[in-house]
């Protein structure tokens, strides 16, 4: 415990102010020769880039559709679609991910359509509903 140079209260030994009177209980030169004595530690984290908490992070949107794309290419082209837009706000994270879902469901989209094409021109019109 230590008391105040000015008032004479008792003060706790980590008051900077005295709660009775208002002035400062050490001098300036004693608060500089205490901050030159303690060493000063930089917490790291705090410095680390923060694009690096950026690339952690997945783009969903942009995965499901790829896989999308294999199961039912139409949502998969727009689930693509939606995954590269959000890969911008992300600085690219999943923007080769939508890129292949789009690509694949283009491609299986016009299989299908040349296949079924195929077969209407094999098999006709034959035993549709007129």
């Amino acid at each position: 415990m230590k008391h105040c140079k000015y008032c004479g209260a008792q003060l706790a030994d980590d008051e900077a102010y005295c709660y009775f009177c208002g002035k400062p209980t050490e001098t300036e030169e004693e608060i500089i020769e205490e901050k030159e004595e303690q060493p000063i530690f930089h917490d790291q984290s705090y410095y680390e880039d923060k694009t690096t908490y950026n690339r952690q992070q997945i783009n969903t949107v942009a995965m499901l559709g790829l896989v999308f794309a294999f199961i039912s290419p139409i949502v998969g082209l727009i689930l693509s679609i939606i995954g590269l837009n959000k890969s911008r706000q992300l600085n690219g994270l999943g923007r080769n991910l939508a890129i292949a879902g789009i690509i694949v469901s283009i491609v299986s989209m016009v299989l299908s359509l040349v296949l079924y094409m195929y077969l209407l021109s094999i098999y006709g019109t034959e035993g549709a509903i007129s």
